[in-house]
């Protein structure tokens, strides 16, 4: 693969990293949104429909997410425009950290919306 190659294959993983983080934030939104607007009446049955719905669509596209950023992050490392960039730094784990705790801090904000309802 020559470094022209390389280099544009490198930005369309970022742009494909950029779509996929920008579909995991509109999923968590969406819960967070249900959640605070139809929360509190929500049946158990249907609490449960829509948090296996989350757990799938956000537990994929994080994983994905992060997995593409893997991925930019090795490409870019073989790019010689890395090279004289000094020390660059993985943000692969600070990223799956982010992804996850924003996946639990939506079951809290659930659970909060629903424990004062009562």
């Amino acid at each position: 693969m020559t470094e022209y190659e390389l280099l544009d294959y490198t930005a369309a993983v970022m742009g494909n990293f950029q779509t996929a983080l920008a579909l995991y934030f509109t999923i968590v939104t969406a819960y967070v949104v249900a959640a605070f607007v139809a929360g509190a009446r929500l049946t158990r049955l249907q609490l449960y429909v829509i948090n296996t719905c989350f757990v799938i669509a956000a537990g994929v596209v994080g994983f994905l997410t992060v997995a593409i950023w893997n991925r930019f992050f090795s490409f870019a490392m073989r790019t010689r425009a890395y090279e004289g960039a000094g020390a660059t730094v993985d943000f692969t784990w600070p990223l799956a950290m982010l992804v996850a705790i924003v996946f639990v801090g939506c079951f809290v904000f659930m659970w909060s919306i629903r424990s004062q309802a009562k």
